[in-house]
């Protein structure tokens, strides 16, 4: 079920869940998650997707660390340095596990580049984060967040017992937990808070901002899924 379920009184993320709603469910029964969770997805698409979301996390960081330097609300500022110390902890430390346990290589990492797909989604990121207020880049922050939380309970919940059989239980255990559901409740919180002293207009623009972010998902698990760089596969 999705989060805003779980959440009453949160009127602008049932906004911003509904916009985004047929790219959302549409994205959980793409061919990538799909394998995944009935444990049939091919090895080194995982590793595609592995290596791109190495790269992609980084960004990420980033785009926290400049929030950080934007905001004077202690509140939403101890949130952030929470998450960056979270998300450093899963570029170093869960990136390893994966690593190891299908066998990517140190190399593979120090020469992976970026997917079109994936540069475009950071890009997009990044250019909010240096460009608008703390709600804009909070808002550019949430689809990670809460779409893996969202697709990661309901593939466990989906497959059931299966799991422990599944080569990929270690992926949809991480992204099944409380902790990671926190990743996105403090950023609906704060999100929700921020959005009520903005006009209508600038709800519309972060309204459709957040449906470009889930689009970004989709098509980060769909350019892994084809193990596309870029924009064409003949490009390659």
């Amino acid at each position: 079920m999705p989060l805003t379920r779980f959440l009453p009184d949160h009127p602008f993320a049932e906004r911003l869940y509904r916009a985004a709603e047929p790219v959302w469910e549409e994205g959980l029964d793409q061919p990538f998650l799909r394998e995944l969770a009935d444990g049939t997805l091919d090895r080194d698409r995982f590793v595609f997707y592995m290596l791109q979301d190495y790269l992609y996390l980084n960004d990420y960081v980033n785009v926290h660390a400049i929030a950080f330097a934007k905001c004077d609300d202690p509140v939403i500022r101890t949130h952030l340095s929470n998450a960056i110390a979270g998300a450093s902890n899963e570029t170093e430390h869960v990136h390893d596990f994966f690593r190891d346990a299908f066998d990517i290589t140190r190399e593979q990492m120090a020469s992976a580049r970026q997917s079109a797909f994936a540069r475009s989604y950071t890009s997009n990121m990044i250019a909010i984060a240096y460009t608008k207020p703390l709600i804009d880049i909070l808002v550019a922050l949430l689809p990670c967040a809460w779409v893996y939380a969202d697709y990661g309970t309901r593939i466990a919940e989906r497959i059931g017992d299966a799991i422990d059989a599944n080569p990929y239980k270690a992926w949809i255990d991480m992204y099944r937990t409380d902790e990671f559901w926190d990743s996105a409740v403090w950023l609906i919180d704060d999100i929700e808070r921020l959005a009520v002293s903005e006009p209508g207009e600038h709800l519309r623009e972060l309204t459709e901002q957040f449906v470009v972010g889930v689009e970004h998902e989709y098509m980060f698990w769909d350019s892994a899924y084809r193990m596309q760089r870029r924009w064409k596969e003949e490009w390659r």
